[in-house]
């Protein structure tokens, strides 16, 4: 794993219990066991989650302002580390995708485009303007209550109402939810604890373009001064060489000129094992951002089935 400054600093943080900002949540929450034993586990294990802290560094210039556009909190720019592990190309064995692992029928339900070119879940900006707007949908749906939309996000906004029903309780620890859920929201809360308040500490390496369809990515490639090639290499939302619906699309293209060795590098969707005893492998991954070898120097403890 290449030790950077900024690597040293997380560990450093994670170490020493430092905290960040969080959701307006009441500080004791965070003394439940539930979430002590997500601490103790990271505090134990900084690495990957450091390595999840770097590769978000490329995204945060994009998300933060999306966050701010809906009034919601930074904190919430840390759910893809739970989510995909920033992971563009993260595809779990149920059919989620992309950063925000969105299923079809959510991504279909919040405007992303799917269709035989093009599968919007894999473009990272497309999906994160849906994710947010699903997040902030969810937070009015229960009434403010974060816990339960976070709940909600993973195991979807019926399942947590009828869990209430059946419960008689809006008490998020008290709601009889599938294991992953019970799992998954403490495990938020723990990760978005420890790492650093998000800011976005340099300018994009990539701007995104909004195309309108129909079009061919030759002649699309023609008109934003790059290659097909390139073109497939820093959108893996791109499925086929056309563009073919008559609407808009999310493209993104490295800010600089230089090419070559640029710390890109080819990517494709990759399956995300979630047994349990399997632990989280992603050794193929990779990522946009100089991820050519394996996605982690040494595997991540067992135990963390929600990537």
């Amino acid at each position: 794993m290449k030790i950077t400054y900024l690597t040293l600093g997380l560990l450093l943080a994670l170490l020493l219990g430092g905290r960040a900002a969080a959701l307006p949540l009441p500080d004791s929450l965070y003394q439940r066991p539930e979430i002590q034993r997500e601490l103790d586990y990271l505090r134990r294990h900084p690495a990957h989650l450091a390595r999840v802290r770097e590769r978000a560094e490329n995204w945060l210039p994009h998300l933060l302002p999306l966050l701010r556009e809906r009034a919601l909190p930074a904190s919430l720019a840390w759910l893809p580390a739970v989510e995909s592990a920033y992971l563009p190309g993260a595809l779990s064995p149920a059919g989620a995708a992309g950063l925000w692992q969105l299923m079809p029928a959510t991504a279909e339900r919040f405007g992303v485009p799917m269709d035989t070119g093009f599968d919007g879940r894999f473009a990272p900006l497309t999906a994160s303007r849906a994710a947010l707007a699903y997040l902030a949908w969810l937070h009015r749906h229960f009434d403010g209550d974060w816990l339960l939309a976070l709940a909600a996000y993973n195991a979807g906004e019926g399942r947590v109402r009828r869990a209430m029903e059946r419960s008689g309780s809006r008490d998020f620890w008290h709601l009889p939810l599938p294991e992953e859920t019970r799992h998954y929201v403490p495990r938020f809360l723990a990760v978005q604890w420890l790492l650093r308040p998000p800011r976005a500490g340099t300018a994009p390496v990539l701007r995104e373009h909004r195309v309108e369809g129909p079009v061919s990515l030759p002649q699309l490639a023609a008109r934003l001064g790059v290659t097909v090639e390139q073109l497939k290499r820093w959108n893996l939302a791109l499925k086929g060489e056309r563009l073919s619906a008559r609407r808009e699309y999310s493209i993104l293209v490295k800010t600089t000129e230089q090419d070559g060795d640029d710390g890109f590098i080819r990517i494709q969707p990759q399956p995300l094992f979630m047994a349990r005893t399997a632990g989280l492998d992603l050794s193929a991954a990779g990522g946009l951002f100089g991820e050519a070898g394996p996605a982690f120097d040494f595997a991540p403890p067992p135990g963390w089935p929600g990537y």
